[in-house]
């Protein structure tokens, strides 16, 4: 109920957290220069909020639709922070990146960006980069959660007697 309530709440203070995100990432990508920096800003803040709760408190739906939103609309902040990083670069690395940092699956994600973005055979390269980065460090953070969690285990554990 808490988790609906969060829904709720986000969905009427910013409308573009609403539902998958796939027409409301046409939004921000038209819109981007009348939106402004704030408002995409607290989009991407409240479309990560609000994607915890849902995966966290139970509601239907999985991670690729949210997360190919969230990377869109920060590869969207990213041309409006740095106007020298091409608007197609920044956004196509980003629709990538974020699912394929979830999902064991980065090629995957290379080849879904680069369809749904039309891009060149040499544009998917800075693609590939940004996807495998985010997925080895991913796996990485994984690792090194796991190792952490062993050596608590491990220094809890009583010592036997000699």
């Amino acid at each position: 109920m808490l988790g609906g309530v969060v829904f709720g709440v986000v969905g009427v203070a910013l409308p573009l957290t609403m539902f998958s995100g796939s027409d409301q990432l046409n939004t921000v990508l038209s819109e981007a220069g009348t939106l402004g920096l704030g408002l995409l800003v607290a989009t991407l803040i409240a479309k990560l909020l609000t994607f915890a709760v849902s995966q966290e408190s139970g509601f239907v739906g999985g991670p690729i639709f949210p997360s190919l939103f969230i990377g869109g609309t920060a590869g969207v902040i990213v041309h409006q922070v740095i106007p020298g990083v091409p608007l197609g670069l920044a956004f196509t690395c980003l629709l990538a990146a974020v699912p394929g940092a979830l999902a064991p699956a980065p090629f995957s994600m290379v080849l879904m960006a680069a369809f749904l973005t039309q891009v060149g055979a040499l544009q998917t390269a800075p693609i590939l980069i940004a996807v495998v980065t985010a997925f080895l460090t991913m796996e990485g953070v994984k690792y090194l959660m796991a190792s952490r969690k062993q050596a608590r285990a491990a220094a809890a554990k009583p010592a036997a007697p000699a």
